[in-house]
């Protein structure tokens, strides 16, 4: 048995400080799954005392040694993280170069460098402004049909009822505001096409990616609906000020986005309506610059009557934080 297999075994089992003692023996052997394992490990600080504190950027390190070793999965990790800003400096060609040696080995891969390469060719498009109070505006084809098939087929499997817990219970029971499915791309799951999207939103949104929470993607069956909501989360000190919807299907009835108490770019206060089309972003503020929440964001998903709608959500906050750390836990599914 591998000393990864091993360590493995030993976490099933609640015995985590042997567990870390033999991935700290792979790697010291070099064993290339637990280097693997060291850099998930590293990512969320698992094991502290064998393995170092949590340190996303040092967790590059460990698939790196991996990969140069030929492993396949090293290489894919390696790509993963290189491309990701919370990991340290992202490199996007760099991580298109990992991917790309790993895709040689398993040609399944070619698949998402396919949908990467397309994505990346193409170019941004020119804002429409659809409200000003607040401000709302249209990016048309933000990304393409077939990134937006990516980006469902990569949540399908997570998806999972939005759920509240009660705080008089502690139990979780259906939200009463949003009737979805929703799930969010954890460090390991956002992988290079994943990570382009992001950057598109952050480019479009004129933000960080260092300030946004994970990629979430959201699920609306028959009846499914987001009432009216503000976006913003009481009493938190980095507040949430910009939001991005990316509209990943249009092949359904209803669901339309609403903006209750929007200005017109003529100045009426009528309201908004937008229909979703398949890539289509619409970016919008939040709060204002020292996060006081703006009343008129509120807005609503109608009820779907026919069909799924799938939709990408992207909340910044006003500066950068750890969108892997501890503290941040649960804060993607609000």
């Amino acid at each position: 048995m591998t000393a990864a297999a091993r360590a493995e075994a030993l976490a099933a089992a609640g015995h985590s400080a042997e567990a870390a003692a033999a991935i700290a023996q792979g790697i010291a052997a070099g064993e290339a799954d637990a280097l693997v394992i060291a850099a998930q490990w590293r990512l969320f600080g698992a094991s502290p005392d064998v393995l170092g504190p949590r340190d996303p950027a040092a967790a590059k390190v460990l698939p790196a040694r991996a990969a140069d070793a030929g492993d396949v999965s090293a290489r894919v990790l390696l790509a993963y993280l290189t491309a990701n800003p919370a990991t340290g400096t992202a490199d996007a060609a760099a991580a298109r170069r990992h991917f790309a040696a790993a895709a040689t080995v398993e040609p399944r891969l070619a698949a998402q460098l396919a949908v990467l390469d397309a994505l990346v060719g193409r170019p941004l498009p020119a804002p429409e402004r659809l409200a000003e109070s607040p401000d709302v505006v249209r990016f048309p084809g933000l990304i393409d049909a077939a990134t937006c098939a990516w980006l469902i087929a990569a949540a399908k499997a997570a998806l999972a009822p939005s759920l509240i817990v009660d705080p008089l219970s502690g139990a979780a029971r259906p939200d009463p505001v949003r009737r979805a499915h929703a799930m969010s791309f954890g460090p390991l799951d956002e992988d290079l096409v994943v990570s382009a999207v992001a950057d598109r939103i952050a480019a479009v949104s004129g933000t960080d990616r260092a300030a946004a929470e994970p990629l979430a993607v959201l699920a609306y069956a028959p009846g499914g609906e987001y009432r009216p909501h503000l976006d913003t989360i009481p009493g938190l000190a980095n507040q949430r000020a910009v939001t991005v919807l990316t509209y990943l299907n249009d092949d359904f009835t209803g669901g339309a986005t609403t903006f209750p108490d929007a200005g017109t770019a003529a100045g009426r206060d009528s309201g908004l309506t937008i229909t979703p089309r398949t890539g289509d972003a619409i970016v919008f503020r939040v709060a204002d610059a020292d996060g006081r929440p703006l009343a008129n964001a509120r807005h609503a998903g109608a009820p779907v009557t026919q069909g799924v709608k799938y939709l990408c959500s992207r909340w910044i906050r006003l500066a950068a934080h750890d969108i892997w750390g501890p503290t941040n836990i649960g804060e993607s599914a609000r």
